[in-house]
Formats: structure tokens, C-alpha cells, sequence
């Protein structure tokens, strides 16, 4: 049997009294060639749950879905810093606001996606687009990097990256100018992004 796509996001937290990113897993769930993991937004146990999951599934590849509460666009992110920096607590009503993720590790890691591609392929999807450089100093950036730096320095065939979700459209209504995405183009996305990956796969093996 082929190694799973691991998929995961986050509990819904702070003023979000839903996330996305949770509904996306419970849709995707028990689909065949797919583990889903929704996981806590909790710096101490995201990226020991992240590491949990590589080590029982041995997944192909991996992405990692938050939610993006100021942005109407998917955010392909590009870099995942070495530092927690944030006046938001987490679900466990922890606060870092200037604290090194990983003491030995670099300053920032690269997504190991083919973003060019990624990018295409979702503006092709019709998908409203973008890259960022910053995944945000909160939870979505620490699981980022605890995540490539467990690949790293474990030496896995692991590509991963971080993809940020809009707000759906009811989460924003009232907003002067916002739209949000429905939970149906949120599913494309991933979609297309699970198509794009198994495409690469299959091309490696």
C-alpha cells in the first residue's frame, strides 16, 4: 500500500469560534491515501502531534493547513521562522512574544513544496492566490518550522509545506470589503493540492 498524504489544521481558537482548517479534515477524513489530523493550537504539543503522526503513518508528503483571519487569498507560505512572536495566547492561554522555536536550529526553512507550481495550479483552479514570506509569529508559523525541522534533522523524503486558509464568508460578513471563501473552494484548494502532489510522487517513484 502506498504511502498516505498526511493533511492537518488547526481547532478553532481566539475570536474563532470555527476554524476551516478543522472543517477541511473532518470532510477529507477516511478518504483512501489520506490521514487528516486536526490539530491543538497549542505551541507545546503541535509539533510533538505533528511528529506522532509522522512516525505512525510514515506519510509521502505532508500539508499543513491554519487559518488566515486577515486574508481573502490562499497564502502558499514560503519561509517558516525560528522564532515565536506573538501577543495572542495560545489555546493554552500561553504568550511568546520574542522566544527562540528551536535554540540549534537556522533562522528559517524553506517550504519544500514546488511553490511556482502550487501557485499555478491553484490560480488555474480559478482560486484566489498568493505567496507569503512571514506565516505569522503564533502557532501556524511554529508548527511550520518544528515540522521541517523534524524532517531536516531526521534526514526524511518529506515534502512539506504550510498553506494559509481565508476565513469563510459568514466568519466575515459585516467587514467593509471582505468576502472570505466558501468551504467548497477551500476544498478545491486542497484538492488540487493533494492532485499536484501525487503527480509529483508518482513521477519520483
Amino acid at each position: 500500500m502506498a504511502a498516505p498524504i498526511l493533511l492537518t489544521g488547526f481547532q478553532p481558537f481566539g475570536d474563532n469560534a470555527v476554524n476551516p482548517t478543522a472543517l477541511l479534515m473532518e470532510r477529507l477524513a477516511g478518504e483512501p491515501g489520506v490521514v487528516t489530523a486536526v490539530l491543538p493550537v497549542e505551541y507545546d504539543t503541535c509539533g510533538e502531534a505533528f511528529a506522532a503522526l509522522v512516525e505512525e503513518h510514515g506519510p509521502a508528503a505532508a500539508l499543513c493547513f491554519g487559518l488566515a483571519g486577515n486574508s481573502d487569498y490562499i497564502k502558499v507560505e514560503r519561509l517558516a521562522w525560528n522564532r515565536d512572536e506573538s501577543d495572542k495566547p495560545d489555546n493554552a492561554g500561553i504568550v511568546r512574544t520574542d522566544q527562540v522555536i528551536e535554540p540549534d536550529g537556522p533562522t528559517a526553512y524553506g517550504s519544500a513544496l514546488p511553490i511556482p507550481m502550487v501557485m499555478r495550479e491553484l490560480a488555474i483552479a480559478g482560486l484566489p492566490v498568493t505567496f507569503s514570506d512571514f506565516a505569522g509569529g503564533f502557532v501556524c508559523n511554529h508548527l511550520f518550522y518544528r515540522a521541517r525541522h523534524l524532517i531536516e534533522t531526521r534526514g526524511l523524503d518529506l515534502p512539506m509545506g504550510f498553506i494559509h486558509l481565508p476565513p469563510l464568508p459568514e466568519q466575515v460578513a459585516g467587514q467593509s470589503g471582505r468576502v472570505g471563501l466558501r468551504l467548497e473552494r477551500q476544498e478545491l484548494a486542497v484538492r488540487t493540492l493533494m492532485g499536484l502532489l501525487r503527480q509529483g510522487l508518482g513521477e519520483a517513484a
